[in-house]
Order: C-alpha cells, then sequence, then structure tokens
C-alpha cells in the first residue's frame, strides 16, 4: 500500500508540474540581478562566472564603485587602490574621475583588499555619464575597456555609505 500512495505522489507531482517550454502566465524565465545598494549594475565577462559592479551616486555626488560576484550578492575585494573613470560628452571631450579604494574597519577592508571605491569629485553635475573604467583586476581576472553610461541610481536608496 505504501509503495502505491508513493507512486500516486510521483505521479501527481509529475502531472501537475509544467514543462519549460512556454511562458508562466506572461512571466518568463529572464534571470535579473538586482543591485543590493539600489544603483546600476555593470556586468564584466560571461554572465555567472564573471563579476558586477554595482554605479551608485552618494547622496553628496560622489560616484561610489562596489565590485560584486556574479550574481550581484556579495562583496569581492580586489587590490587596486584605484579605479580611473573616464568619461566623453557629444563633443568628445570628457574627464578622468578617480575613485579611491575605501578602507572599512569594521568590515576589516583597508586599501588594497577592498570592494568599495569612491570618486575624490563630485560627478553629480556631469550626469549622465558615457564612461569607460580602462582597466580592472578582480581574483585575477583583468577586464578591460568596460563601458557604461550612467544617470543615478536606478531606486531609492537611504542607507548609509
Amino acid at each position: 500500500m505504501k509503495t502505491n500512495s508513493t507512486f500516486f505522489v510521483a505521479l501527481a507531482l509529475f502531472l501537475g508540474s509544467c514543462g519549460g517550454d512556454h511562458d508562466h502566465h506572461g512571466h518568463s524565465d529572464v534571470h535579473v540581478h538586482t543591485a543590493p545598494n539600489g544603483g546600476k549594475l555593470v556586468e564584466l565577462g560571461e554572465h555567472g562566472s564573471g563579476h558586477n559592479l554595482e554605479l551608485f551616486l552618494h547622496e553628496d555626488g560622489f560616484l561610489q564603485v562596489f565590485i560584486l560576484d556574479a550574481h550581484a550578492e556579495n562583496a569581492v575585494r580586489i587590490a587596486q587602490s584605484t579605479i580611473e573613470v573616464v568619461t566623453t560628452d557629444t563633443n568628445g571631450s570628457g574627464k578622468i574621475f578617480v575613485c579611491d579604494a575605501i578602507p572599512d574597519p569594521a568590515s576589516g577592508e583597508t586599501v588594497g583588499d577592498t570592494s568599495v571605491f569612491t570618486s575624490r569629485e563630485r560627478v553629480s553635475g556631469d550626469l549622465p555619464l558615457k564612461a569607460t573604467i580602462p582597466s580592472l583586476g578582480v581574483l585575477g581576472k583583468t577586464y578591460e575597456q568596460i563601458s557604461f553610461e550612467f544617470s543615478g541610481n536606478a531606486a531609492a536608496h537611504h542607507d548609509d555609505h
């Protein structure tokens, strides 16, 4: 009798489930990551095997760059002490914003072993940015010519950083 009930439960689960060959009432199988701080994500490398940057406009107008894992869930510390953000405008001229590594005694992050960078000068007056990070080293991988556009945070975010 136990075998029969196990069989019927398995059969009900099998028949009640659906295959992946159709849309679920308008929901697609799109895999989306959310920026943990409410900024904008920039994917580095192949999806799921690379890393992410989160670009965040601090309330004081400074650009913050967070280095994140492939699924934008965990901070990834890197050895760089600065990240250059090279902007271009419609006239072909631009600026270089230098973002410094930010130590955090609470997490143990230090310059040369951190996941957070902040620009030396405010970027809020230069938005929207069309920019490139020439080179970024993350856990033995070097990402080059990382291009992005940034016009501010994706969502309202009120935590202090």
